[in-house]
This record gives structure tokens, sequence and C-alpha cells, in this order.
């Protein structure tokens, strides 16, 4: 769920990250056991819209540029791990809330199909701009350089601006509001990382500093 990663796992950090591949995994049997038990009584075109823009989102992020990996970004991980999971289990949480509590709100659902739908366009024109001024991964910092068009031309972040669209919005579309809680956590850590990664370029990418200069992070003329 980023632009960039690292190599630099320690041993603990993989068996965390297996342990919770493991639990993710029997959450993700545990959730569909559920839905299907209860299908009749759900309204089965937001699951299935929600569904549709989860395989969207999926395939931007495997799709996505990667950058060169860095010792530097281990300090960073515990980030990664907890956007990675916690988007999953927002995703896997909604649908469940979904399941057990039916709400009568039209005006939410159709808002969150809207954001959606403006999250998945802006992904999709993030990374093929990135893909088309770059390549898929580049290896080393002397081969990257400052991507300044398409919607890098107005914001800095449009992916993550795409990202906190989508992890609004899906909850949403199924009127799943106790789900908005891990929603508002991972903006929060969006914005995390957004800001540890500028550090990061500013640092190796002296051209970024000026691209800074005359564009905003994530809203046009405001921030």
């Amino acid at each position: 769920m980023n632009e960039f990663g690292t190599k630099a796992y320690s041993k603990i950090m993989r068996w965390l990250g297996r342990f919770f591949v493991a639990l993710l995994f029997g959450a993700f049997l545990g959730v569909w056991f559920f839905l299907l038990q209860r299908w009749d009584e759900l309204d089965v075109t937001r699951v299935y819209i929600y569904f549709l823009f989860f395989v969207l989102y999926l395939n931007i992020e495997f799709r996505t540029f990667r950058g060169p990996d860095e010792a530097a970004y281990a300090d960073y991980l515990w980030v990664r791990y907890l956007l990675t999971y916690s988007w999953w289990f927002l995703m896997l949480g909604s649908l469940l809330e979904h399941a057990l509590i039916q709400r009568a709100t039209p005006v939410l659902p159709e808002a969150g199909i809207g954001l959606c739908a403006v999250g998945v366009a802006l992904g999709f024109w993030s990374r093929r701009t990135m893909l088309r001024e770059l390549s898929p991964r580049v290896e080393t910092w002397e081969k990257m350089r400052v991507v300044d068009t398409g919607p890098y031309a107005h914001i800095r972040h449009p992916s993550y601006l795409a990202n906190m669209l989508l992890v609004v919005g899906m909850p949403l579309i199924v009127n799943a509001l106790v789900s908005l809680i891990l929603s508002a956590i991972l903006v929060l850590l969006f914005i995390r990382r957004l800001l540890w990664e500028e550090s990061v370029l500013v640092d190796r990418m002296p051209a970024y500093a000026e691209y800074m200069q005359h564009t905003h992070r994530l809203i046009p003329g405001v921030w």
C-alpha cells in the first residue's frame, strides 16, 4: 500500500507478518461464511458494488510504482504494516457490520459510491502517469526523478488521496458507520506515511524540494 519498500525486515517483523496474514485469512473465511449464512438479508446490490471497487483498488495496488529499497525505511516499517492490515480489516469489518446491522440511510451509500469512483479514477490516473514517466520498478536513487505531470502537477500525493477517498467511501457504500473509526485511523496513517516519504525524497532528491514549492500535498490550494 505504498510507493516505497525495504528489504530490512527483522525476524520478529517477519513472524508478526505471517501471524497477521494467517489472522486475515481466517477472518476472510469467517466473514464470507457469515455473509453466505445471511445472504438473503443483505442489500446484495451494495455488496456487489462494494466488491467492484474492492477489485479495482487491488488492481491499482498490485500494479503500482515501486521505488528504491532503502535500509532507512525499516525505521517506519510499522506504518506500512499498520496500513496494510488495517486496510484489510476495514474491508472485512465493513462487510461484517453490514451483515449484522441493516441501516436505512439512502444518502450515504450514494456518497460512498461517488467518493470511491473519484478515488479509483484518481488512482488509475496516478498509476498511469507514474508508470509512463518511470519504469514500474526503479532500483536506485540515481535513476529516480521528480514526476510533475498529470495529477502530480497539482498535488504531490494523488495516490494517497485516492486511497483516502476509498477507505472513507467503501464503508459508506454498505452503511458501515462504526467502521469509519478505522477509516479515520487509516487516513491519519496515510498522512504520517506521506510526510515521512517527503522527508526521504527531499534528502535523496534535491529537485523534490523545489517541486514542493509550487505544489500542495493533497488538496490544491489548501494543503
